[in-house]
């Protein structure tokens, strides 16, 4: 029986001692990335001059720019369609770009014909198939408006349109009779 009880002392000392040797390996590890980190730390407090400094250019179109393209706002509204046999309201947001120096004549013109220019936009979202309003890029309503435009703004001196882009920012559809 004291020779049974040697193998079991035997194993609960080998426990014991790498039960000690595998702490020190820890704690031999932990030592190690701690002289690691004040190392690196100590490197780049003495190479380092503090944060430097970024210079940065806004670039694009100056303020001044006459060509610079600025957006107006033409109409917020809602239009009704019934092309599909149902009461569609679209909720409708037009916007157009103008360059700079044809801002005040398009804005002047906006002004003194407002009820005209709103009256127009909803005659061409109340033709326009239900399709037309639901196409993802909207290409054949801006077309539409496009030449819309040309016809009420007219062209700049160049003999270009004053609208050079037309936005349309918003056109959601609901059926009116919910």
């Amino acid at each position: 029986m004291a020779d049974e009880k040697k193998p079991a002392e035997a194993t609960e000392e080998e426990q014991q001692s790498t039960g000690k040797g595998s702490k020190k390996i820890l704690l031999i590890v932990v030592g190690i990335m701690l002289i690691e980190t004040l190392g690196v730390g100590a490197f780049i407090f003495m190479s380092g001059k503090g944060p430097s400094e970024a210079a940065a250019e806004i670039q694009g179109d100056p303020e001044n720019d006459p060509d610079a393209l600025v957006e107006v706002e033409v109409v917020s509204d809602r239009f009704q369609n019934m092309n599909t046999g149902r009461v569609w309201q679209w909720e409708t947001e037009v916007v157009v770009q103008v360059k700079r120096k044809d801002q005040e004549r398009v804005q002047a013109e906006l002004d003194r014909r407002k009820a005209e220019i709103t009256a127009g936009i909803g005659e061409l979202i109340r033709k326009a198939t239900h399709t037309q309003l639901r196409e993802a890029e909207l290409q054949t309503l801006t077309r539409k408006l496009e030449v819309y435009f040309k016809d009420v703004f007219g062209v700049d001196a160049d003999n270009e349109p004053k609208v050079v882009h037309v936005l349309i920012p918003k056109l959601r559809g609901t059926p009116a009779d919910f």
